[in-house]
């Protein structure tokens, strides 16, 4: 038991050493992890150490252990030799590492901490060895560092992306939203003045009725027109692969070439008005864009054209899976169709509808180019949307701290829905 606590310390202390070494080193938070990072050096060293000597030294038991140390430890000695080399006495007696100023600079910024690391890990990968060989299972140090161990160092790179770059970005931008940074951050601490003065803007209020508005209606047509549509293209039509192909085209396209041709299409002068007048219809008007009470709605229209290929083929793959006897069924039992798809149908599609909730979902938190594209926020604020209003202060405004607090609350905003849909999905399930 004292074992498995001791082995899980050294992996829970090296794991935050290179999440707080890393951010060291890329300059988050420097000057204030700089010590935590030494300590969780420290503590897995000392874990790594009491482990040796449970097991009465280091007793290396098969090949593969020793190879998985050797490799550890040369990899060491390399990122040592690459530290070694970012220093002034060194270059100086090496004239051509000169060349290199800017490289070995930046290499030799990171070239300490992976040294300890290796080292720490070879460490471990020893005590592994040192384990009976009869003992059949694996300690948590060797499930970690030396079982499949191919797969895990392809995964490095995405997990040190995911835990220093999102997780990392997504602190520091929340810390930072209680200070008063202007172009450049600044640790000058103001409490929750940033998201007072948030929420007594009224473009932040226009922005967040323009978002809720926006995300509500394209939920509930994205679905119905992608289902209706994958419906119809479910009866074996003829040519079907060409109208599948000609309704999925709009998806290929950006948000920004989208904005574009619905903000020519909507045009009174050019677009749909204009058509419709010149048929001979002269009273006709249709100008969303410019109207400042429906202009969002202009937005709709256009992220409509562009998403409901998405879901129409998401909901063909899901219609597609359903077992034809069950259509036989029904129609033996002489249930109309608008029955079966309602009571039948749609609740065996169920994962197919969560991911298309989710796509949509993070589609409409993300708006910002489409609104760029077809109003730039206009006319006045009156489309303005959350994602513009932070890229606009954070950006134009040059007041970090307030981007901060609107991106903050837009973070707030997805994890108030995430967390309870992932309970209900995930927890529900686990408990029966």
């Amino acid at each position: 038991m004292q074992s498995t606590v001791l082995e899980r310390s050294f992996l829970w202390a090296l794991l935050a050493a290179v999440v707080a070494g890393s951010m060291t080193r890329l300059g988050v938070f420097s000057d204030l992890l700089v010590w935590p990072t030494v300590i969780a050096l420290a503590v897995s060293a000392l874990a790594v150490g009491k482990l040796l000597l449970d097991q009465g030294g280091v007793k290396i038991g098969t090949n593969r252990h020793r190879r998985f140390i050797i490799g550890w430890i040369i990899a060491a000695i390399i990122a040592l030799l690459f530290w070694s080399f970012g220093e002034k006495p060194v270059q100086a007696a090496l004239p051509f590492l000169k060349g290199g100023k800017k490289f070995w600079a930046a290499i030799h910024e990171f070239g300490f901490f992976f040294v300890a690391f290796f080292a720490l890990i070879a460490a471990a990968v020893a005590v592994t060895g040192a384990r009976a060989s009869g003992d059949a299972r694996h300690s948590a140090i060797e499930r970690v560092f030396a079982v499949n161990m191919t797969a895990k160092l392809a995964a490095v790179p995405m997990v040190l992306t995911a835990l220093v770059v999102f997780t990392g970005g997504t602190v520091w931008t929340v810390v930072y939203s209680f200070t008063n940074s202007k172009l450049l951050p600044r640790a000058e601490f103001v409490g929750l003045a940033q998201y007072e003065r948030l929420w007594e803007t009224s473009r932040w209020i226009v922005s967040i009725q323009n978002l809720v508005l926006y995300g509500f209606c394209s939920l509930i047509f994205s679905l119905v027109v992608g289902f209706i549509l994958a419906a119809l293209l479910d009866q074996k039509i003829r040519f079907e692969n060409t109208f599948r192909s000609i309704l999925l085209y709009p998806f290929a396209l950006s948000f920004i070439v989208t904005g574009l041709v619905w903000q020519w299409l909507l045009n009174p002068d050019l677009g749909i008005q204009s058509v419709v007048r010149g048929i001979g219809w002269v009273g006709f008007t249709f100008d969303p864009l410019n109207n400042s009470e429906i202009v969002i709605f202009g937005v709709l229209i256009a992220g409509l054209w562009q998403g409901s290929g998405l879901v129409m083929v998401l909901m063909l793959s899901g219609l597609r899976g359903i077992d034809q006897e069950i259509w036989k069924a029904t129609r033996v039992d002489g249930i109309p169709m608008w029955k079966t798809y309602l009571l039948v149908v749609i609740p065996m599609m169920r994962p197919v509808f969560i991911t298309t909730l989710v796509i949509i979902a993070s589609g409409i938190v993300k708006l910002y180019d489409l609104v760029v594209a077809q109003t730039s926020g206009g006319p006045g604020i009156s489309s303005e949307v959350p994602a513009k209003y932070v890229y606009d202060y954070m950006f134009q405004g040059q007041n970090l701290g307030q981007g901060f607090a609107a991106s903050t609350m837009m973070l707030l905003a997805v994890l108030t829905v995430v967390i309870p849909w992932a309970y209900l999905e995930f927890g529900g399930r686990k408990n029966g």
